[in-house]
């Protein structure tokens, strides 16, 4: 009986290269021979080898997820040959793995032009990341995002069409805890619409526009936390009212009616 199992193992052992799948189910069976003749250091040295095996076999997977699943196959066969002691070394490796795998999708989404795909790519990296138990590198994937996004709206000149990519820049520094830069993006935001409004002022066109983007100004600096800001929008608002003789509430319906809601954070 000895000799069956001696000849199974050899045969896994042939496989090694191969087949490497051939050969943990030959070790297996290997095992499952030894033990049936009371062998068990043999029996739980043909486990171990079926588990190096298949962890030899994560390392090379370009996928962390498979990875992770036979990593975890690995560490349920050293189990089963008493070696315990090897779970947190094979986890350790997958969850390097998901670190590099982040890194690289990190560093790949900083030189794409397309910012949605980006975003998608860093989403992937901040959820490897985690996985890996890296959780300031899965903040830091958003942050990216965010910066992606921010910089697109700096660009745009309209402040209405420039706050719609503004907070999708603040949603995703929200996802980075990076609460500083939500409100240095809210401030840029706002920021745009006063100067819009000081423009349209120094034309002296249409200065019921001029208060418009006064209104959405204060309203994001507001939401920015910062009231000085909005409190000296608010008295420019009241000198322009009084000046077209008109007051702030007649102002607000008309811009109303004619489309120009105010903006909501």
């Amino acid at each position: 009986m000895a000799d069956d199992c001696k000849i199974l193992e050899k045969e896994a052992k042939n496989l090694e290269k191969t087949d490497p799948d051939g050969s943990v189910e030959g070790y297996k069976k290997a095992a499952k021979c030894y033990n049936g003749i009371d062998k068990e250091k043999n029996a739980n040295a043909c486990l171990e080898k079926a588990a190096k095996i298949l962890r030899d076999k994560a390392k090379d997977s370009e996928n962390p997820e498979d990875a992770l699943k036979i990593y975890n196959k690995s560490i349920e066969l050293y189990k089963q040959a008493g070696k315990d002691s090897e779970e947190s070394k094979v986890m350790g490796e997958a969850n390097k793995k998901f670190i590099e795998n982040a890194k690289s999708l990190k560093a790949e989404a900083k030189k794409m032009e397309d910012i949605d795909a980006a975003e998608k790519k860093l989403s992937l990296a901040s959820d490897y990341a985690k996985k890996g138990g890296d959780e300031d590198l899965g903040k830091e994937c958003w942050v990216d995002s965010g910066d992606h996004y921010r910089d697109k709206a700096a660009e745009i000149d309209n402040p209405r069409e420039a706050l719609e990519v503004y907070k999708h820049a603040i949603q995703n520094y929200k996802k980075g805890n990076d609460d500083e830069t939500v409100s240095k993006t809210l401030k840029e935001a706002a920021q745009k619409f006063s100067k819009k409004g000081k423009d349209i002022e120094k034309s002296k066109k249409d200065l019921v526009l001029a208060i418009d983007n006064y209104i959405q100004a204060a309203l994001v600096f507001e939401a920015a936390n910062d009231e000085d800001e909005a409190s000296a929008l608010d008295g420019q608002i009241q000198e322009l009212c009084e000046f077209i003789g008109i007051d702030l509430d007649s102002i607000k319906n008309f811009l109303e009616k004619k489309g120009f809601s105010s903006v909501s954070i």
